[in-house]
Parts: structure tokens; C-alpha cells; sequence
């Protein structure tokens, strides 16, 4: 009797099998810019570079529904803001433009855009007038 070792194991799995043993492989989860996700890492247009959110960017819950949050995270020179929404929502990047009452706002010129602005020394998020998420205080 001679015991199998895994590599003679491993030329036996077929189909799912095979699935199931590549995937579980720590940290081979690149995306298409090199993130490995199972790190953390996404990849952040504005920044030009895989990033974890909760480091690089400001976190903000959602005014009606407390288990969802997004991330604002600013480009080096903060002309845009990348926004991340922890549902299935692709970024969305938005331009800095000046308010005339002094002060910028992040959005796109279009009236159903997000808005990001600084507002009593919280960032937020609005659409269409309507505040939808807010920066919490961390526990």
C-alpha cells in the first residue's frame, strides 16, 4: 500500500472539485489592477492605486438605513472624490466646484448627482436636495 500524497490527490479532482480547491488559495484573488480583495484592497481610480477604504477613506452611514455606509475618499489634490458604496453600486467619481456662498461641493453637472459637501464639520452625501448618508463619530 502506497499513501497518495497531495499532489497525486490533487491530479485526481475534476470539475468542482478543481473550483473549489482554486479558489480557496489565500491572496489569489487579483482583480484586474492587481487588488487582492481578500486583503482588503480595491482599487481607487482617483488615488491610481489598490487601497482599503476604512484606512484611506472617510466613512458615512446611510441616514436611512444604519447597516449601510459608503466611503469618500479624495484625490491627492482633492478635485474629485471617489465614492464606494458597500452594496453592489459601482464608484461613482465626482468634480469639485466652488459654491457662490464660498466653500466646494463634489458633484457632477447633472441635477440627479450625488453631492458631497462639508456641512457642520461632518461630511455628507445628498441627492436631489435629499441628505442620504452622513459621517457617524467612530466608536
Amino acid at each position: 500500500f502506497k499513501q497518495k500524497t497531495a499532489y497525486d490527490i490533487a491530479s485526481c479532482l475534476v470539475g468542482s472539485e478543481m473550483f473549489i480547491r482554486d479558489r480557496n488559495k489565500v491572496g489569489d484573488d487579483k482583480d484586474a489592477h492587481g487588488c487582492i480583495a481578500s486583503a482588503g484592497y480595491t482599487w481607487s481610480e482617483v488615488l491610481k492605486d489598490c487601497i482599503r477604504l476604512w484606512e484611506k477613506g472617510v466613512r458615512v452611514a446611510d441616514v436611512a438605513d444604519k447597516e449601510k455606509a459608503a466611503y469618500i475618499v479624495f484625490s491627492p489634490d482633492s478635485l474629485q472624490v471617489e465614492l464606494f458604496f458597500s452594496d453592489d453600486r459601482p464608484s461613482e467619481i465626482l468634480d469639485r466646484r466652488s459654491l457662490p456662498s464660498g466653500g466646494y461641493a463634489w458633484n457632477v453637472e447633472d441635477d440627479d448627482t450625488k453631492n458631497v459637501r462639508l456641512e457642520n464639520d461632518k461630511w455628507t452625501i445628498s441627492q436631489r436636495g435629499n441628505l442620504i448618508y452622513q459621517q457617524v463619530e467612530e466608536p
